[in-house]
């Protein structure tokens, strides 16, 4: 993979306004060398592509390099919200280096984790007639962890908990009978 080539200077302000009329950002709020950094930046995230960690990098960077560029123009920049970049500002460089190295995308991971069905099975079958609340307590003493009630139900539904419950054993046959089978029709 080779670097981009060598831009001339009706090159970088064709890019330039070519990128202004794409992104919306008025080109003359700004000064000669921040037109420069925001071509160079433009350039860079064009050669690395989609590559999130990269252009995170780059946000941070152009955030922090003192030509007092706006939250808006940096998020046009590197494709993002203006809010993303004013976040990802605040932090200092060892906190951001951490949070990009584990950047993760969609969901959290869940606060409580296969290794805890054991024992939550043990609790429920040990406690048939435990509320909601007293099972609450038991996984936030066990295992650190504080859930809403709702998380709570989600984890029971996702391992088959549920059916612990005194009320939902009784009576209820451990395998059901068998249905007929209708004849295929040819």
């Amino acid at each position: 993979m080779e670097s981009p080539a060598v831009l001339s200077e009706a090159e970088r302000e064709q890019r330039l306004s070519k990128w202004s009329v794409s992104s919306g950002v008025d080109l003359t709020r700004l000064d000669a060398g921040q037109r420069a950094v925001v071509v160079a930046a433009l350039t860079f995230l064009g050669f690395v592509g989609g590559l999130l960690a990269l252009r995170r990098l780059v946000a941070y960077l152009l955030a922090h390099c003192g030509m007092g560029l706006s939250s808006a123009v940096i998020g046009a920049v590197v494709g993002t919200t203006d809010r993303a970049v004013r976040k990802g500002r605040q932090y200092p460089p060892r906190e951001f280096w951490q949070r990009l190295r584990k950047a993760r995308r969609g969901h959290p991971p869940p606060k409580l984790r296969p290794e805890h069905v054991g024992l939550v099975a043990k609790f429920l079958s040990e406690h048939k007639r435990c509320s909601v609340v007293e099972l609450l307590g038991f996984i936030d003493k066990s295992f650190g962890v504080t859930l809403e009630r709702h998380t709570l139900r989600r984890f029971l539904e996702r391992y088959g908990l549920g059916c612990l419950r005194e009320e939902a054993v009784v009576g209820t046959p451990l395998f059901s009978a068998a249905r007929p089978m209708e004849a295929r029709s040819h």
